[in-house]
Parts: C-alpha cells; sequence; structure tokens
C-alpha cells in the first residue's frame, strides 16, 4: 500500500457500487489522494455462465458500451459525493480481464480498494465468493468493503473509527490503518479487544485475566499515540464472541477496521460463514488489512 496511491473503487453500475463510489470518492478527499474507478468488462455477468456460443464483435461493442457509461454515471456519483469537500482528481479504467486478476492487480500501489456488497455480476462475486478470499489474502492494500445503504452524511463523517485488536503482531497493520484514517477524519479511534480465553471462577483468577487483558491491549497500542497525536485513542476490552462485538460497535462506527488474520478472537474471522455474516451484517464499511509479514509500511500524509 502507498499513502499517496489512489483509492481504486471497483464499479458495475448497481446501487451498492454507487455507494461504494461514493465513500471511496468521500476518503480520496479526506486523504487528498487520487480517485481511481475500474469497471470490468465481463461477458459471463452480462450473458450468464450457460452461455455456449462465441460473443460476436457487437456484443463486445455492447459491453464496452455500456461500460463506458457505468464508468460515467460513476464518475459523476463521486463528483457529487465530495462537493461539499475538496476536489479530487478521478480517472476510469475500463479493464479486459478476469474480474479476481483485474482486482487483484489493481491493489498493487493503491492506497486501498473499495467495493460495494449487494452488486450484480462481477463485484458481487468479488464479495461472496472465491475472489473475497482472495483480495483478503493476497490484496496489496487494504480492502474496504461498503454495504448498500450504509450512510454516507456529514453527520455519519463524525462517527469514530473501530480497529479490532488481538494482541499479536498481526494486529499491527490493521492499527495502523485505523489511524491514518481516524486522522484524516478527525475522529477519535476506538480500539477494541476481545478476550475469547476460559475465565476461571475464583476472584485472584478473574483479576488476573482482568490484569493480562489490559497488558495485552497497553502492548498492542503502544507507540501509537506519539506517532498520531492528533488522534484521540480510546480502549475497550469485552469477553464476548468477536463478530458479535464487532457487529454491535460497527453502528456507532463509520469504519470498522479489521486484520486479515490473527490469533484468537479474528483468527479466520474473515474466511467461511462467520466473515459472510460479517460483510453483510456489519452496519458500517469495513476495511480488511493484510497481516504485517506483507503489509508494505505507511508513509505520512
Amino acid at each position: 500500500m502507498r499513502s499517496n496511491g489512489p483509492i481504486v473503487v471497483g464499479v458495475d453500475g448497481s446501487a451498492g457500487s454507487a455507494v461504494a463510489v461514493a465513500w471511496g470518492a468521500q476518503a480520496a478527499a479526506q486523504h487528498r489522494a487520487p480517485l481511481r474507478l475500474a469497471h470490468v468488462v465481463d461477458p459471463v455477468a452480462d450473458y450468464g455462465p450457460g452461455v455456449t456460443e462465441p460473443l460476436t464483435s457487437t456484443d463486445y461493442a455492447r459491453l464496452e458500451g455500456h461500460g463506458r457509461w457505468v464508468l460515467d454515471t460513476a464518475a459523476e456519483e463521486a463528483r457529487i459525493a465530495v462537493r461539499a469537500l475538496h476536489d479530487i482528481e478521478i480517472s476510469t479504467e475500463l479493464v479486459h480481464e478476469p474480474v479476481g486478476p483485474a482486482l487483484l492487480d489493481r491493489t498493487g500501489g493503491a492506497r486501498m480498494m473499495v467495493v460495494g456488497t449487494r452488486g450484480r455480476g462481477t463485484v458481487q462475486r468479488a464479495l461472496l465468493g472465491s475472489v473475497s478470499a482472495a483480495l483478503a489474502r493476497r490484496a496489496r492494500c487494504p480492502v474496504v468493503v461498503v454495504r448498500e445503504g450504509a450512510p454516507l452524511t456529514a453527520e455519519a463523517r463524525k462517527k469514530l473509527i473501530v480497529v479490532g485488536v488481538d494482541g499479536t503482531e498481526i494486529s499491527e497493520p490493521a492499527i495502523e490503518a485505523a489511524l491514518h484514517e481516524a486522522s484524516a477524519r478527525g475522529v477519535p479511534l476506538l480500539a477494541l479487544h476481545v478476550w475469547t480465553g476460559v475465565e476461571l471462577p475464583s476472584v485472584s483468577a478473574e483479576l488476573a485475566v482482568d490484569t493480562e487483558k489490559q497488558i495485552v491491549l497497553a502492548e498492542s497500542l503502544a507507540g501509537w499515540q506519539e506517532r498520531f497525536p492528533d488522534v484521540e485513542i480510546r480502549r475497550e476490552i469485552v469477553t464476548d464472541r468477536p463478530e458479535r462485538s464487532l457487529l454491535e460497535r460497527s453502528g456507532q462506527a463509520q469504519l470498522l477496521v479489521v486484520g486479515s488474520r490473527g490469533r484468537g478472537g479474528f483468527a479466520g474471522m474473515l474466511f467461511g460463514s462467520t466473515s459472510q455474516a460479517l460483510l453483510l451484517s456489519v452496519a458500517c464499511p469495513i476495511m480488511i488489512v493484510r497481516d504485517v509479514s506483507m503489509a508494505v509500511r505507511f508513509l505520512p500524509d
């Protein structure tokens, strides 16, 4: 991920895609970053997986014409979304390749990749099928999933950012990304540590566990306040199922940030049935940040 790279949005002309475009445009304005809108020309999405006859040049011309219309419409939606913020540089790209490689390729050098949740065709499969796992596991920048109906008002932009902390090194890229988002928006950050250990019944055991929780969270956040003195960092520890805690906090947040891997509460959360439920149910956009071994360090905005 590059802090001066573009914010890339996958668009397909659906209502869910339009919300992702508006969110991505606002994020670009907040970060003073360029916005790149990418539309994948995908015959299977338009004609269905059962198509057997080769497509004609007329068919491809129709798909390309529709794609250019989708991009032009998305660019206008982006300009409308940032009228009350800052002007941004907007570029569009019509892509002729399978959707998975197309989206993954465009994560290289990008600040973030943004996609919607209820798009038809390409983006829908990207979120709900194998491509979603590929993005979360292999993307070279954070991936933001914006559900259809996510609030994008000025009031919503005043809400805090929530980051899931699991006490491992793998949380660090997510913490860092969340701090950059909070700093760019001028809002507080809530660091949520979900404790999933077994609680012992004795009072002394409970005190020991409580102390351990506090230490884990303190160690995870050590040094970050000095790097981001403009961000108010709030801390919370809960004993609960991670997905339930995150879903509850997402109602008071403008963005939920989680790592793509981790131990305990967040291990494997973004893959399988739990990830599907979280992506489709979370009340605010969710940012998925890869583990520290593959993440590229941010530079100050």
